[in-house]
């Protein structure tokens, strides 16, 4: 950016870690190089049992914007999370994974969109699914404006929550808090409670490679994922003043439906239909560019 970077407002990433040892470097590595440098990076070891906390020590070394703290045992993401937002310093605080990559630009983009959009209280961005060997997958598209954005929280979670950015000011003493009932969905239950204090938006562009484990809870746990989700709304009725469409609660009712009824292993397989979308390839020697981002073979040379 061309701006005196004294000038431009502190942005924290926050990110929680439990045995990620096998992507964090990539993690931390994509962060340090964003082209956004006022950064703190707050990182949560949630009592991780592999070599977690040895990798992202030597980074802070490398990194004096990196900030490491360990929790004793395993908290889950929601406490570790509310542990880090309590450290955060910055006007924009960001989240981030510890097994995704943020493109390059990440953070600029979404700061840029923030101070032009002064209503707008979080954004999120378009991403591309990977697997563990680093290849593209699909991707997942979000709506861009926030009256589509608003409507769909009865039917998905329309901001992922590792590409979004927050502008504290729009909140009550700036405060962030995640909820420790809905572990499993306490990602949608922030959105939901921050649509009361300004807008939500996307970019339209891809800003993360959002990796699919297929050890992951939700995976393994596709009923139970659904039920907090369902749980979660609910909720959102009563104590966030939510008002969903008579699309929303169509939606609903035939995913509770399917959920109440379908055996387990076929929920998530039917999901993936719905949700994701397959990305075709660039052609092989393809070595430059934009299409570059797209290719799981470039993703080291993007962080170059």
């Amino acid at each position: 950016m061309r701006k005196n970077s004294v000038q431009l407002p502190l942005v924290t990433v926050l990110m929680t870690v439990y045995n990620a040892e096998r992507f964090i470097d990539l993690a931390l590595e994509s962060l340090v190089k964003q082209t956004y440098r006022r950064l703190e990076i707050i990182v949560v070891d949630d009592g991780s049992t592999d070599k977690s906390d040895r990798k992202i020590a030597a980074w802070a070394k490398k990194d004096r914007r990196i900030k490491t703290f360990s929790l004793p045992e395993n908290c889950g993401p929601d406490l570790a999370s509310n542990f880090g937002l309590e450290k955060a310093r910055g006007v924009f605080l960001a989240r981030m994974d510890a097994d995704d990559i943020a493109f390059p630009d990440r953070i600029e983009k979404q700061v840029n969109f923030l101070l032009s959009h002064s209503p707008v209280v979080i954004v999120g961005g378009q991403c591309l699914l990977i697997n563990e060997e680093n290849e593209i997958i699909g991707k997942k598209t979000f709506p861009t404006e926030h009256s589509e954005i608003y409507r769909s929280l009865f039917k998905l979670n329309p901001i992922q929550h590792p590409a979004c950015m927050i502008n504290r000011q729009r909140l009550p003493q700036g405060k962030i808090y995640y909820h420790n009932h809905s572990i499993l969905a306490h990602d949608l239950e922030l959105v939901f409670e921050l649509a009361q204090y300004g807008k939500l938006a996307n970019l339209t562009e891809p800003i993360l490679y959002y990796r699919q484990m297929p050890q992951s809870l939700s995976l393994r746990e596709p009923k139970k994922t659904f039920r907090a989700t369902f749980n979660i709304r609910h909720k959102a009725l009563r104590a966030y003043h939510y008002q969903p469409s008579l699309g929303g609660w169509l939606c609903h009712l035939t995913q509770f439906l399917a959920v109440s009824l379908l055996p387990a292993k076929l929920i998530y397989p039917l999901f993936r239909r719905w949700r994701f979308r397959p990305v075709r390839m660039p052609t092989k020697g393809v070595a430059e560019g934009w299409q570059n981002i797209f290719s799981g073979v470039f993703l080291r040379e993007i962080l170059r």
